[in-house]
């Protein structure tokens, strides 16, 4: 049987590469040669010991590269040697939430788990499977990195599209790491007016950089004499936060007009509670949402603007790293002054 070399974590800051057999192609499967493959915020917490989980695991989910081969029964436009993004993420169709629309939270997401089999979506890989829905075709010229990052924008395309934004309306981007960044990026597509909450200068500049209207440290200001400064003495029409902890969240409350919108995009490490009175969100009507991972429809959408060239991810990748260095990958990825790091087949 054919061997792939592929990148496994055996526990804390210990990963390896090693040589497993070739996954057999399902009829309805599609074989991808990875050709880059970034290094996200998820398998960093494996990769430091802090993702509560099991060992060994095989990560890798924001994945790009060209088709090599087609089962028998796929059914997609794509064909051998087209460049692809992945959506590695399961989507039955069947279950109550794909049907609901809410495909990101499909309830048969951990079917793909074999007992005695190492689990992870795998594209830390030299070859993947993938079904054939999640494969999505992508535009010449192939730019395989930038691509590799189509799932966070895929994400952040609902995150930005949730609040019933309109032009001029003004909005708070709390942290401007990559999604931070891409978040400022996609809300100046919407027209809005992007005030930056951020502790760290250089971010801040970053962050002015790519639209960013102004930006202010939470830890020395509060926002709110800034925000109302630049409208006419009005409130911020959502928060989006993206990093900083509970902390940060709490922060943004203050920041909101009545009917203001809360975006809770970014995971909270260590987990926390709020304290936030009730009767503000009541007096306010305000409403309080989160957003997780992506879907179908914002996947898509995720690979058209890449491929069209209305947005590119390149300003957010730090640095490439040869796939035999992915233990050094990692190492960089971590640091405070990387933004993704991707790793090149």
């Amino acid at each position: 049987m054919a061997k792939m070399k592929t990148a496994v974590f055996t526990g804390p800051e210990r990963i390896e590469i090693q040589e497993i057999d070739m996954p057999p192609l399902g009829q309805n499967q599609v074989l991808v040669k990875v050709k880059a493959c970034a290094l996200c915020t998820w398998e960093q917490r494996f990769f430091i010991g802090s993702q509560p989980s099991d060992y060994p695991f095989r990560g890798g989910h924001e994945v790009s590269g060209t088709v090599v081969e087609l089962g028998s029964g796929a059914k997609t436009d794509v064909k051998t040697g087209d460049g692809v993004a992945l959506a590695i993420k399961t989507r039955c169709g069947a279950c109550e939430n794909c049907r609901r629309g809410m495909d990101n939270y499909c309830e048969h997401e951990d079917d793909h788990r074999v007992p005695g089999q190492i689990w992870g979506p795998g594209g830390l890989s030299e070859y993947v499977v993938a079904d054939d829905y999640q494969v999505y075709k992508a535009a010449e010229p192939y730019d395989f990195p930038s691509l590799s990052l189509s799932e966070p924008v895929a994400c952040v395309i609902r995150s930005v599209n949730t609040p019933p934004l309109e032009e001029g309306d003004t909005v708070v981007v709390q942290g401007v790491g990559v999604m931070g960044l891409l978040h400022v990026m996609m809300l100046k597509m919407r027209g809005a007016q992007v005030i930056v909450s951020e502790p760290d200068s250089g971010r801040r500049e970053k962050a002015l950089e790519y639209g960013a209207k102004a930006c202010y440290n939470p830890l020395e200001e509060n926002g709110i004499d800034l925000i109302k400064s630049l409208t006419n003495g009005k409130s911020a029409k959502a928060v989006f936060f993206t990093a900083g902890g509970v902390p940060a969240i709490e922060s943004g409350f203050p920041l909101l007009e009545k009917g203001g919108w809360m975006c809770l995009y970014g995971s909270i490490h260590p987990k926390g509670m709020l304290s936030v009175d009730p009767n503000l969100i009541h007096y306010n009507e305000w409403v309080i949402t989160g957003k997780f991972a992506h879907t179908k429809s914002s996947f898509r959408k995720a690979v058209a603007l890449l491929s069209q060239g209305q947005i590119s991810t390149a300003p957010f990748i730090s640095q490439r790293v040869d796939f035999a260095d992915v233990k050094y990958a990692f190492e960089r990825a971590i640091c405070q002054d990387t933004y993704r790091v991707v790793i090149d087949f």
